[in-house]
């Protein structure tokens, strides 16, 4: 379709050769990229890029594409040729194939009912890919409270311990009945404020 002829295909086709990168969320893509501009001059060379993520295609097409240049060994010698990496999620990249394999069913002629209905598609896999962004913020922000309290729970137990041997019964006691207390109330800034107590006990010999 493009009448290139045979011997500026290696320069003038983009994409005779190609990668696609599938990430689970679109915060990712960015790393992939980093990743690949950090290659540039050492292995590969970044031409250009076309970021369709920001500026979704009017079908409702979204990808980032980084066209590179890189040499290949052949017969002849070592050659450099276009290449076309690809970077997307899943749920942009769901789509796509689809889009992709319907068009091609009709030939680019595609009916405006069917072109409406792949947008709405196209809007609500990409309110899928952000729905999954906060779902994962949300489980990491609990993981790092998780092991924040677990790190605290355990300076505390042996901040306790340390202090047994040189206490009383009845100290030892009331200590462990505070630490109780506040572990059922579930809250962090009491607790730290508890271990810190117990430190200052530690260096100071005291409860």
């Amino acid at each position: 379709r493009k009448n290139i002829p045979f011997d500026k295909i290696e320069e003038c086709i983009e994409d005779i050769a190609g990668i696609r990168i599938m990430c689970q969320f679109e915060e990712d893509i960015k790393t992939v990229i980093s990743l690949v501009k950090q290659r540039h001059e050492k292995d590969l060379f970044v031409i250009r890029e076309r970021d369709y993520i920001t500026n979704m295609k009017p079908s409702g097409y979204k990808s980032y594409h980084i066209i590179i240049r890189y040499p290949v060994q052949t017969a002849k010698g070592e050659k450099h040729i276009l290449a076309e990496i690809q970077i997307r999620t899943l749920a942009m990249n769901f789509w796509a194939t689809i889009e992709h394999s319907l068009r091609y069913k009709y030939k680019q002629n595609m009916p405006k009912d069917i072109q409406d209905r792949l947008n709405k598609a196209a809007m609500a896999a990409y309110k899928l890919d952000e729905e999954m962004a906060q779902i994962r913020e949300e489980v990491l922000k609990s993981q790092k409270v998780f092991t924040e309290e677990a790190n605290l729970i355990g300076d505390i137990f042996n901040n306790i311990q340390n202090l047994a041997g040189r206490n009383t019964s009845e100290n030892m006691n009331n200590i462990y009945e505070t630490f109780w207390k506040l572990w059922e109330e579930n809250n962090l800034d009491k607790l730290r404020e508890f271990d810190n107590r117990l430190l200052h006990c530690l260096d100071e010999k005291i409860v």
